[in-house]
């Protein structure tokens, strides 16, 4: 669980440098704040998991 959440946290923290969240095209923008989302859902998630108490916000 430990790695997937460390790879997980790298590949986004690597699209989130490249790409703007928010953005002018409606489809793009809908995808990028639920894959925002769904990535911090899984975060959240996995952490609490193994017993690590996360932020609310970055």
């Amino acid at each position: 669980i430990c790695n997937y959440l460390y790879e997980l946290a790298q590949k986004f923290n690597s699209f989130y440098s490249k790409h703007k969240i928010l953005v002018d095209d409606p489809l793009v923008l809908e995808f990028r704040v639920r894959l925002a989302s769904a990535t911090g859902t899984v975060l959240k998630s996995g952490l609490n998991l193994l017993g690590i108490d996360s932020p609310e916000r970055m």
